[in-house]
């Protein structure tokens, strides 16, 4: 088996290649899915939000799985060589990175749907004396209020990740472009008596 395929987990090799903690901290997604959080207060304030999440996300999970199939279909072997394999100072390859990528926006898609589910398991009323009221006072109701909003800035941050996924894919479109013209002026080249990538009248 291939080194360092069986000293980490698949999650710290997901990770890894995402680029971990510092990568998260600076994501501007994440910063505007924190940003929208607020400015979305009045919708999970309120009962009913997660039902937005689970009409939408199931569609968007659709989606990105296609959009994922497609980036794995993205060019031949001799490209997927190209960009595969670690670089310097054992940074992931952009083969690994553009994966991450996309692991990470399924990941998000799949918890997203998971808390929404959870929120309306258990959403139901209790009485005003019931003991967490009792113990706790007004900080419960707090509490809960703050769960959904973590609940639903999860949600926005999934959905905003849809937009680093689908540039992402492009990126690997303009590399395969850029490898193919590539190709296709060496192909040219030799084919070519004045030693330049053009099509001159000199070709043999």
């Amino acid at each position: 088996m291939v080194k360092g395929m069986t000293d980490r987990s698949i999650f710290s090799r997901y990770w890894k290649a995402y680029g971990g903690c510092k990568a998260l901290l600076k994501s501007v997604y994440l910063r505007a899915a924190f940003i929208l959080t607020f400015l979305f207060f009045p919708t999970w304030s309120q009962p009913g939000w997660w039902e937005d999440v689970i009409s939408i996300m199931p569609n968007l999970l659709g989606f990105s799985l296609g959009g994922y199939a497609m980036w794995m279909a993205i060019g031949d072997d001799d490209f997927r060589a190209l960009i595969s394999g670690s670089e310097k100072q054992g940074k992931p390859s952009p083969y690994m990175s553009v994966n991450a990528t996309f692991v990470h926006f399924i990941l998000l898609q799949v918890l997203s749907i998971i808390l929404a589910v959870m929120a309306k398991a258990y959403n139901f009323s209790m009485p005003s004396d019931f003991f967490l009221y009792e113990f706790f006072g007004l900080g419960f109701r707090f509490l809960v209020l703050g769960v959904n909003g973590v609940f639903y800035f999860v949600f926005l941050y999934a959905l905003l990740s849809a937009i680093a996924a689908t540039l992402a894919l492009l990126r690997v479109s303009s590399w395969y472009d850029a490898w193919h013209k590539e190709e296709k002026g060496d192909n040219v080249n030799d084919k070519c008596q004045c030693g330049r990538k053009c099509k001159c009248s000199c070709k043999k």
